[in-house]
Order: C-alpha cells, then sequence, then structure tokens
C-alpha cells in the first residue's frame, strides 16, 4: 500500500535516536506504524500487515535477540550463512542455486539455512529436500537466526530476509551489520544507474553491509563503478540463476514485459491503473497483436509490482497474462521489452530479443538519466514505432528465429558467461573468502 501521508507531526532530536520506530499495530489487514523519518519527525506509516507487527512475534524478536546475547556460542561459534530471495517468499533466483549447490556438494563446517515462506509454491518441495535447512518464515528459528547469521547470500538486498521494507528497530540494526553477498536477480544494464531511485544503492548511500556483489562482465561492472563501488567489491561469475535457465521444447509464445514506471505507483495503490501509461501499453500490445493475427501468441508478463492489479483489471485478458516471469521466460520464443533487464535471461535461454523504444523519450525524462543500453550496443532489434515491431516480430518467426550474429556480439559484452558455471565460481569465490 505504500507510505501513506496523514499529518506532520513534528519533533525536534538534537541527539540521533537510537531507535527509529515509535509502536506499531495491525488493524483490518494493515499494519500502522509510527516512526522518525531522516528529519526525525514523526510519521506515520501504512503498510499491508505481517506478522512481525502482531504483538506474538515481537516477543518471537525479543526472546530471539535475548538469547543471541546470552548465549553468543549457542551454535558452537560454527559460521551461519543464511539465504534467501525476494521477500523470503521464493527458491527460483540465484540465491536457492547457490544454496544447492553448497548442500549438495560441500560438507564445509558451517551452517546454511535457507529461509522461506510457507505459503511459496516451493516450499514443501524445499522442505522435502532438504528438510532442517529449511526455515520457516515468521518462525521464531527465522529469527534466531537472523542474530545469529555471519552472511547473508542473496538475490536481492538484506532486508528481504523479512520482507521489502522493514519496521522492526531490533531486526533492523542486526540486518545492517550482518555482511551480504549480493548474487543480483538481474544484470544491471537497463536502467540507468544514476536515476534517483537508485541512489539508495550508490555506495555512500547504501544502508547494508554489502560485502560482494555479482557481476556478470567488465561493461556491467563500470555501472557499478559509477555508484563508487572498487573492483575488490564485485565478483565476475555471472549470475547463478542462469545455469539451468532454458526454453522449453514447447515454447511458442511472444511475451511482452515492460520494465516498472515507479513514478506511476501512487495511481496504481489508488486503484487508477488505468491512467499510468504502463496500462495503456499492455492495452496498446494486446491491439497490435489483434490486428496482426497474433493474439493467440501474446504472453503479457507484467512486472511485479503491478502484477496483481493488472490482473484485476484485465479480466477478459486474463488468460494472457503471466505473473510469473521465470515461466514466461520458459514460454517465450520472441521477449520484447523497453528496459527491463529480464531481456538479457531471455537472449540466454536462446530466445529472440526485441527493444520496443515507442515510450523512450517519455521514460528517459522521468528516469531523469539516460540508460546505459542504447542503439549502438543493445543485444537486440531495435523498434520505435508500433508498425516496426510487428514487422520485426514477422521477420524473425520467417527467419525461423535466429538471432543475427551482432546481436549475440552485443550480448557477450554484457554478459560474458555462457558455459553454465556461474554457481561455480560464485563457490569458488565464497571459499576463497572462508564464508563457506
Amino acid at each position: 500500500m505504500g507510505d501513506k501521508f496523514v499529518h506532520s507531526m513534528y519533533s525536534y532530536n538534537l541527539k540521533k535516536p537510537d531507535n527509529i520506530v515509535e509502536d506499531s499495530f495491525i488493524n483490518r489487514r494493515r499494519a500502522y506504524i509510527i516512526r522518525l523519518n531522516k528529519n526525525y519527525s514523526y510519521t506515520l506509516s501504512i503498510i499491508p500487515a505481517l506478522p512481525i507487527y502482531n504483538n506474538f512475534n515481537k516477543m518471537k524478536i525479543n526472546l530471539a535477540e535475548l538469547i543471541s546475547k546470552k548465549f553468543p556460542n549457542l551454535f558452537n561459534k560454527k559460521r551461519i550463512n543464511l539465504y534467501f530471495e525476494k521477500e523470503a517468499s521464493k527458491a527460483s533466483e540465484s540465491g536457492s542455486e547457490v544454496f544447492k549447490e553448497v548442500m549438495k556438494n560441500y560438507n564445509t563446517k558451517t551452517i546454511n539455512k535457507f529461509i522461506l515462506d510457507k505459503n511459496s509454491i516451493d516450499y514443501k518441495k524445499m522442505k522435502r529436500k532438504y528438510n532442517k535447512s529449511i526455515i520457516k518464515r515468521f518462525s521464531f528459528k527465522h529469527y534466531l537466526y537472523i542474530f545469529y547469521a555471519n552472511t547473508y547470500i542473496s538475490s536481492e538486498l538484506s532486508n528481504h530476509v523479512v520482507a521489502s521494507r522493514v519496521f522492526t528497530d531490533k531486526i533492523n540494526k542486526q540486518i545492517m551489520r550482518t555482511p551480504l553477498y549480493f548474487l543480483q536477480h538481474g544484470i544491471m544494464f537497463a536502467k540507468p544507474v544514476d536515476n534517483p531511485m537508485a541512489l539508495g544503492f550508490h555506495k555512500e548511500n547504501v544502508k547494508f553491509n554489502l560485502k560482494k556483489s555479482v557481476v556478470s562482465s567488465d561493461l556491467e561492472a563500470k555501472e557499478f563503478y559509477k555508484m563508487g563501488y572498487k573492483k575488490e567489491e564485485l565478483m565476475k561469475t555471472g549470475l547463478p540463476k542462469m545455469d539451468n535457465e532454458k526454453i522449453s521444447p514447447k515454447a511458442n509464445k511472444i511475451t511482452y514485459m515492460p520494465t516498472w514506471r515507479y513514478w506511476e505507483e501512487a495511481y496504481v495503490i489508488n486503484n487508477e491503473i488505468e491512467r499510468t501509461t504502463y496500462f495503456q501499453s499492455l492495452l496498446n500490445m494486446i491491439k497490435l497483436f489483434e490486428e496482426a493475427g497474433l493474439i493467440d501468441r501474446l504472453l503479457i508478463s507484467p512486472h511485479n509490482k503491478f502484477a496483481t492489479y493488472i490482473s484485476e483489471h484485465m479480466k477478459e485478458y486474463e488468460h494472457l497474462i503471466c505473473q510469473n516471469p521465470s515461466i514466461a521466460l520458459n514460454m517465450s520464443q520472441i521477449f520484447i521489452t523497453d528496459y527491463s533487464s529480464i531481456i538479457y535471461d531471455s537472449i540466454y535461454q536462446g530466445g529472440y530479443p526485441i527493444f520496443y523504444w515507442k515510450d523512450s523519450e517519455y521514460l528517459i525524462e522521468n528516469y531523469k538519466a539516460t540508460p546505459p543500453v542504447n542503439e549502438n550496443n543493445a543485444p537486440g532489434v531495435v523498434v520505435k514505432t508500433d508498425d516496426e515491431l510487428i514487422k520485426a516480430i514477422k521477420d524473425a518467426i520467417e527467419n525461423e528465429l535466429e538471432v543475427p550474429r551482432y546481436i549475440i556480439n552485443n550480448y557477450r559484452k554484457i554478459n560474458e558467461f555462457y558455459d553454465n558455471k556461474n554457481t561455480e565460481r560464485v563457490i569458488k569465490e565464497l571459499l576463497k573468502d572462508d564464508i563457506i
């Protein structure tokens, strides 16, 4: 739901407070957080309810912290590594790939645990296979391992060991302290890193203890250098999740996935998604495919920020929508986007890539920065009009989806690895740093 501004409550505090959250409680499926903002004025945030804000979970968090202080050697001084993915609710990205490899091949003296929500479609399968090494999200063990963990290994930033936003001081402080090996969930060579929404990831602003980040090429590493990171803070290994990514032999879809337009999120939260250019671009794509006689092959894969809202507002086209990007990739012979890095996954799998830049001027204006991918280095066919898009699709089909050599050459500058050994390289880095 996001932060909802209600009323300014001014607080003047010359000394930086130890705690940010004054109080939190749940009412009617919403969590209400009374906290201090960056200016140390009081703010009321209203967000979707999570168990961490109810009294029972607060008690579990307090007990877990108390035990960690009273018994610092509870695990006999063994290193503890926690693995997780988006909001500790998935097991299909690089975090799970590295965890599985560690559990399969390395008899280390470390303790390795994967955090996963019990409602995840992956939970039962992972629990059956890895048993006690799978820790249920929001359980007492979850909180206990957060306080004892030596390292986080994840395709997301540290807060996702609990949720995308965490308003619990004790948990937050521990999260900030714990070193993170960031595996990334996509190659960072699409949207501009100097856009306002990315500033929080710049080295000088990042709040987490970011130890090292995975990159896939020297070209991508330059984007990290722009943000203030040093060479020794990067692991050029490639993304582990790509090792097992393949298009299904039955794939016949043409997927469209425009990237998230963060400046339109207020419309989505206020149930006015029809007013967004994002929504209009989806409707336009459906119309184009209907007119071209290709509607049976179209698949819409909305960004996860919009997915639920899109499904609710496009009931008549529900059969065209796939909310799981991994499934969409697996089913897609042709992949279309504007600036989503997921197109690099599609190319890796053998998909035919098309960059649809009809709205590029609008996007760049609102990014307030120029994306690194452009007409000269784009690993895909670049189109700027609806007619060019349909022609590019039909040409690709007529040429049996053979990807031109210049596209492959451009792609291998962005992703230097295509040997399916990315996970192996990450493991070597972790071993070198005595993490596992």
